[in-house]
């Protein structure tokens, strides 16, 4: 399948609960290095707007919420972290390094 754009492509794959916790991670990896938590909220943002598309049909009413916990300018918090992956059907999972 050829890709339309890159932004289309990322949500498609994040889509896949692996995927989505695999790029999750690398991007959790990223801000505890440099520190740079907007990454990481904007991947958040990301693997929910994918849940959004995949899940458009179903009424749930989460996604929209969830969009505007994570919105820029917001400093979220970790039990709204949590409760972002719980929504989404992901968890944290750490190991020693």
């Amino acid at each position: 399948m050829p890709v339309k754009d890159y932004r289309t492509d990322l949500l498609v794959r994040l889509a896949n609960p692996d995927y989505a916790a695999l790029y999750l991670k690398t991007a959790l990896d990223e801000a505890l290095k440099d520190g740079n938590r907007e990454a990481f909220v904007l991947a958040l943002r990301n693997v929910v707007e994918a849940r959004q598309i995949t899940q458009e049909s179903n009424t749930d009413g989460h996604s929209k919420p969830l969009q505007r916990v994570l919105a820029e300018g917001e400093n979220p918090t970790l039990e709204t972290f949590v409760a972002v992956l719980n929504a989404v059907g992901l968890t944290i999972d750490l190991k020693p390094a």
